[in-house]
C-alpha cells in the first residue's frame, strides 16, 4: 500500500514538471509570437540596422497588426545584416516588392510596419522581403542640431550688430532727426486741415461761380446751336468765289487792270517818262536861264 502510494506522488510530479515544461514552452513561444496550436506563415526580412528592434515587436499593415518579430540573427559581417523573421497571424498575401520599415517613438518602442506596394506576383511564406530604417524623431533632432548652432550663432553675430547699432551716437541723432520730422508732419496736418477748412466755407461760393460759368456756357451753346450754319458757309463761300473772280481778272489781259499789272507796255512807257521828267529836272538846274528867257518873252 505505501509503495503504491509512493508511486502515485512519482506520478504526480513527473505529469506536473512535463506541464510545467509544456506551460514554459507555450509561453516562450507567446511571447515570440507563435501560436503552436495555429498555423503561422514565416517570413524574412533582412536589415542593415537593428537598433532598438526587438523580438515580439509588433508588425502592422496600415496601422493593423498581423504579427510579432519573432527572430533576430547576424547574417554578414562585411557589410554587417541582419536576418529578422517575421511571424504573421493573419493569412494575408504579400506582393512583390513590398518592404518592411521599422522606427522608434518618442517613448523608445519599436513598431515594424509593412508597406505594400501593389503588383501581380506575391511573396510564399519563407521569401526574404526587404528591410529599411525609419528616421526617428530625436534622430532628425540630431540631424537639425548643427543647422540650429549655426542659427544661433547667427542671431548672436546680429544681436551683437543691433546693440553696437543702437549705443552708437548717431542713434539717438537719427531719433531725434525722426521726432524733429514728426513734428513738421505734424504742423503740415495742421496747415492742411485750416486749408481745407478754409476751402470748405469758400465752397458755397465757388460752387455758385461755377454754376454761373456753366450756365453761360450752356447759354452760349444755345446761341451757336440757333445760329444758321448754313447760312454762313454759303456767305463764306460767295466770299471765296469772288476772291476767286478777282484774281482770275487781275490776271487776265481783258481790263485796264489786267493789263496794268500784266502789260509791260505801261511799265515801259511810265519809266521813259519818268526818265525824261529826270533828264528835264536836271537840265533846268543845270541851264536856268534857258527857261527863265523863255518865260520872260512870253510875258
Amino acid at each position: 500500500m505505501i509503495m503504491k502510494i509512493n508511486i502515485n506522488r512519482y506520478a504526480i510530479i513527473g505529469l506536473s514538471f512535463i506541464a510545467s515544461i509544456a506551460m514554459i514552452y507555450f509561453g516562450i513561444n507567446f511571447l515570440k509570437g507563435i501560436n503552436i496550436l495555429k498555423k503561422q506563415n514565416q517570413y524574412y526580412a533582412v536589415f542593415d540596422d537593428v537598433s532598438q528592434l526587438l523580438i515580439s515587436s509588433p508588425v502592422y499593415v496600415k496601422g493593423y497588426q498581423i504579427g510579432l518579430i519573432n527572430n533576430i540573427k547576424l547574417l554578414d559581417d562585411e557589410p554587417m545584416r541582419f536576418l529578422v523573421g517575421i511571424n504573421l497571424k493573419e493569412p494575408i498575401q504579400i506582393s512583390k516588392g513590398s518592404y518592411l520599415e521599422y522606427g522608434v517613438d518618442l517613448f523608445g518602442a519599436s513598431t515594424v510596419n509593412l508597406i505594400m506596394i501593389p503588383s501581380d506576383g506575391y511573396y510564399q511564406p519563407g521569401d526574404t522581403l526587404t528591410g529599411t530604417k525609419e528616421s526617428g524623431l530625436m534622430e532628425s533632432v540630431t540631424k537639425v542640431m548643427p543647422k540650429t548652432d549655426s542659427i544661433l550663432q547667427r542671431i548672436d553675430s546680429i544681436t551683437y550688430a543691433l546693440h553696437k547699432l543702437i549705443s552708437h551716437p548717431m542713434w539717438t541723432n537719427s531719433i531725434e532727426g525722426i521726432g524733429s520730422t514728426v513734428e513738421q508732419l505734424n504742423n503740415t496736418s495742421k496747415s492742411l486741415n485750416r486749408m481745407v477748412g478754409s476751402l470748405e466755407k469758400d465752397l458755397p461760393q465757388i460752387s455758385s461761380n461755377l454754376s454761373v460759368v456753366s450756365s453761360d456756357l450752356q447759354e452760349m451753346t444755345d446761341k451757336l446751336a440757333q445760329m444758321d450754319i448754313e447760312k454762313t458757309y454759303a456767305s463764306i463761300d460767295e466770299t471765296v468765289n469772288n476772291l476767286k473772280s478777282l484774281t482770275e481778272k487781275l490776271n487776265s489781259d481783258d481790263n485796264s487792270l489786267g493789263l496794268l499789272m500784266n502789260d509791260t507796255k505801261l511799265h515801259d512807257s511810265l519809266n521813259v517818262t519818268i526818265d525824261t521828267a529826270t533828264k528835264l529836272l536836271e537840265d533846268i538846274r543845270q541851264n536856268p536861264g534857258r527857261y527863265l528867257s523863255v518865260k520872260v518873252r512870253l510875258f
